[in-house]
């Protein structure tokens, strides 16, 4: 009687609303894996199993592919929307 087809607009359907959990399964998978690496990295620096030059070199390499993920981000997301294919 007052399910959630009722609360939504016509346009969303089981389909959409199905895409949408997956990609938020996806995007908590994602996290629980990068705060997993974050950790583990936390818990060997912590240990002293890591060397300085080493650690430096891994959390350089995180931000070097963090920018180059979003250089190569910005132009599909534009691509995308455009209306000419």
């Amino acid at each position: 009687m007052f399910g959630l087809e009722d609360a939504l607009p016509p346009r969303v359907t089981k389909t959409t609303l199905y895409r949408v959990v997956g990609w938020g399964l996806r995007l908590y998978v994602l996290t629980v894996l990068v705060v997993g690496c974050y950790s583990l990295l936390w818990v060997l620096d912590l240990a002293g199993l890591v060397s300085e030059s080493w650690l430096s070199t891994v959390w350089i390499a995180i931000a070097v592919m963090g920018t180059l993920f979003l250089v190569l981000l910005i132009p599909l997301f534009y691509t995308s929307r455009s209306s000419t294919r």
